[in-house]
């Protein structure tokens, strides 16, 4: 009877193990997605966290936002990229949404912030951005 029983187990995890992974499993890549608008208070107090509100639009029912973004620092400017993740190989509707995310920014710095929210590339292919300014008080 003991040799039956890693036989047994051996036979149960052979055959519970699934090869469905495939069913849950699909290509995808992760893109820049344009920012149409940005929710900025008009000023920052020196010290104090804000949250700015980006809004950006989905073009189709294969891009998702889960709350992904590049934010880089250049200075007194802050760029930011919102990342979408696509999927591939699948058909899409042509379901455009918007989705507005917040980004926390804590005032460290006494001089002027400028935002660069990322739009897209223009026809030779630079990033384009639009720009808010927030000065800072005290």
């Amino acid at each position: 009877m003991r040799h039956f029983i890693p036989l047994i187990l051996v036979a149960f995890l052979t055959f519970s193990c699934s090869n469905d992974d495939d069913a849950y499993y699909h290509e995808y890549h992760l893109e820049y997605i344009g920012a149409i608008d940005a929710n900025v208070p008009s000023e920052f107090e020196y010290g104090n966290t804000y949250r700015i509100e980006v809004t950006i639009e989905l073009p189709n029912s294969c891009y998702f936002y889960y709350n992904q973004y590049d934010y880089f620092y250049e200075g007194t400017s802050r760029f930011i990229y919102p990342i979408a993740h696509v999927d591939d190989g699948i058909s899409c509707t042509e379901d455009v949404r918007e989705v507005t995310f917040s980004i926390p920014v804590q005032a460290l710095q006494r001089e002027t912030y400028i935002f660069e929210f990322y739009q897209g590339e223009d026809s030779s292919g630079q990033d384009t951005f639009f720009t808010i300014e927030v000065p800072v008080i005290n």
